[in-house]
């Protein structure tokens, strides 16, 4: 059932692109920025189940946010906005906004929002490009630099309640484990999907090259064909000169057939 559930939703989302693009890049890159939100969204359930636990407000308003924001591009990506502007809007989304949830819950750097960095810095660089995910490490520089800034000099700057250091050391491993498990799930299907993608692209040029072979190699063989006709009747007739004349021939189009065999081209001769 969920199997069929995630079906559904990609043919509903990135369906129409899948059949427009004929760039094998360009779908593996479809294929993954789906997976990436659509992951995404199922990480917010055990966010949203600790936050309700903690009943740290702040928590569940900006996974709400969250939740809007990972939907918007998945209307977007459907509605045929370009998947490179939906990647790049996902990445800097999932950034920018447990950036804020980090910022509010007292400048907390723990991997419950670390790891969602990481995360979306690579999907950035696989997904988009160098450009796009300098930028968006620009970004995440400054705001660590902003809380080494406030916690050094022991600034006082507004913040709600977050969550205790026992709640921290309790939830981080939970969190942890998700986002390896979606990394693997994300990442591990799009290099998987790149490998079929080369192994269909390569099934098909053989296909090709051996269609091609066999077209030349049977104007080859009806060439000799003629050509055997044509010997044994200048045999039957005494006419020597033009006998050899067909048996190189004979021999040239031999030649020229081994080496589409060879090669997959004809020779120079």
């Amino acid at each position: 059932m969920a199997l069929n559930t995630y079906r559904t939703i990609g043919n509903a989302v990135i369906g129409k692109v899948l059949h427009v693009t004929t760039d094998s890049k360009d779908r593996c890159n479809a294929r993954l920025l789906f997976d990436y939100v659509f992951f995404h969204l199922l990480l917010l359930i055990p966010k949203y189940l600790i936050g309700l636990y903690t009943r740290n407000t702040t928590e569940l308003l900006l996974s709400t946010a969250f939740l809007v924001t990972l939907i918007s591009c998945l209307l977007l990506v459907r509605k045929g906005v370009p998947v490179k502007t939906i990647s790049i809007l996902a990445a800097f989304l999932t950034l920018i906004i447990p950036a804020a949830c980090s910022f509010l819950n007292s400048q907390d750097l723990s991997p419950r929002y670390s790891m969602v960095w990481i995360v979306s810095i690579l999907f950035c660089y696989i997904a988009t490009d160098i450009r796009a995910t300098l930028i968006l490490g620009g970004l995440l520089c400054g705001y660590l630099s902003l809380v080494a800034w406030i916690q050094v000099n022991h600034i006082s700057v507004y913040s709600t309640p977050g969550f205790t250091p026992e709640q921290s050391l309790t939830f981080n491993p939970i969190l942890t484990a998700f986002y390896i498990l979606f990394l693997i799930r994300v990442l591990g299907a799009h290099y998987k999907n790149i490998f079929i993608t080369e192994h269909e692209r390569t099934l098909q040029k053989q296909k090709q090259h051996s269609s091609l072979l066999s077209q030349h190699l049977t104007k080859q063989f009806i060439i000799l064909k003629g050509l055997s006709r044509s010997g044994k009747s200048k045999y039957l007739d005494g006419n020597k000169e033009l006998l050899e004349a067909c048996l190189v021939e004979i021999e040239k189009q031999c030649e020229t057939a081994i080496s589409y065999l060879d090669n997959g081209t004809p020779s120079d001769n």
